[in-house]
């Protein structure tokens, strides 16, 4: 039977079929291998047509055309699907796919994120220990997948959160430590809160503190603002990836606010893929998960960290009243 011509790109054959493309692996070598290379199946359903390309993360890229069902045999690895408007995950590691299942993908419309959010597509995502480094609750490293959503670009400001609790009038004890030595707002001779620090993370916030100005976003915009659950919060700190750090696989100091010691603004340091900023480092992050009753899920690690505790899938747990001196927390937008 001819099974259709053999393309080699950049060291990535691919057979192509009518409407469905086999991929024989990506890369090839003359040395004799210890074992045959694992290998995984992604399907991608793609009902508006779009041009895909698929990245071997680390390698090369390959354009796939614009079929609405395309079917790949790869090689256990981590790649990135690029339908020209957003770049998603493919984690189809050998450890977290079983053998006769697929990992499946399925290419949306475009969405546009209101301004100061960024677009995370729904989808597979890798949340977990794959490296072996963790601790044991962060293993069994899986994909799991998630519901698309809008996730606040930044971490929460000073600024925002004063905005907050100046349009309430008050502020709850529980919600925030005004008299902590890392907190910037406090309260004038007025009644009015302001801060010295616009753009820094608010820290020293309580999960209450999070919960009540994602509630006040909600009233005022007519829109669901909330935690991101610690699985949503990996996903888009992996972004398209599936990176060990929200900016890549190695460790770099210099990379984000990490090790300094000292808080800084949001946005000093480069964006991520996907366009984020301090999803590492700067100020631990809370999430709306539970760890075990009375524990609350923090995530992203803090600027008194370093290696392996700013790794994506560290998971910091704190009873709910907590109010520390690197806490803050970013807000998720719903789509509807």
């Amino acid at each position: 039977m001819d099974k259709g011509p053999v393309l080699l790109f950049r060291g990535i054959v691919l057979r192509l079929l009518p409407a469905v493309i086999l991929t024989a692996g990506f890369g090839c070598s003359s040395l004799p291998l210890a074992r045959e290379p694992a290998r995984r199946s992604l399907r991608i359903l793609n009902p508006s047509g779009k041009a895909v390309r698929l990245t071997r993360v680390g390698g090369g890229t390959v354009d796939l055309g614009r079929a609405q069902r395309i079917e790949l045999v790869l090689e256990a690895d981590r790649y990135v699907v690029d339908d020209g408007a957003v770049k998603c995950p493919a984690p189809l590691l050998e450890d977290v796919v079983a053998e006769d299942q697929a990992l499946t993908l399925v290419l949306g419309d475009d969405v546009a994120a209101p301004e100061g959010y960024v677009y995370v597509p729904g989808g597979p995502a890798l949340v977990g220990d794959v490296l072996g480094v963790g601790a044991p609750d962060e293993r069994p490293a899986r994909v799991v997948d998630i519901e698309p959503f809008f996730l606040a670009e930044r971490e929460t400001t000073n600024a925002e959160f004063a905005a907050f609790l100046n349009a309430v009038g008050r502020c709850d004890e529980t919600w925030i430590d005004l008299d902590g030595p890392k907190c910037r707002i406090e309260r004038s001779g007025e009644g009015r809160f302001r801060t010295d620090a616009p753009d820094e993370p608010v820290v020293t916030v309580s999960l209450p503190g999070a919960l009540a100005y994602c509630a006040w976003r909600t009233s005022v915009t007519g829109s669901v603002h909330r935690l991101p659950t610690e699985e949503e919060w990996e996903k888009a700190a992996r972004g398209p990836s599936s990176s060990t750090y929200a900016y890549g696989d190695v460790y770099t100091a210099d990379a984000a606010n990490q090790e300094s010691g000292v808080l800084m603004r949001t946005a000093r340091f480069p964006a991520t893929g996907w366009g984020f900023f301090d999803l590492t480092g700067n100020a631990f992050e809370w999430t709306s998960s539970e760890y075990a009753p009375g524990l609350q899920v923090l995530r992203g690690g803090s600027y008194v960290l370093d290696g392996p505790y700013l790794r994506n899938s560290f998971r910091m747990w704190y009873r709910p009243l907590v109010q520390a001196d690197d806490m803050g927390f970013r807000v998720l937008r719903e789509i509807r």
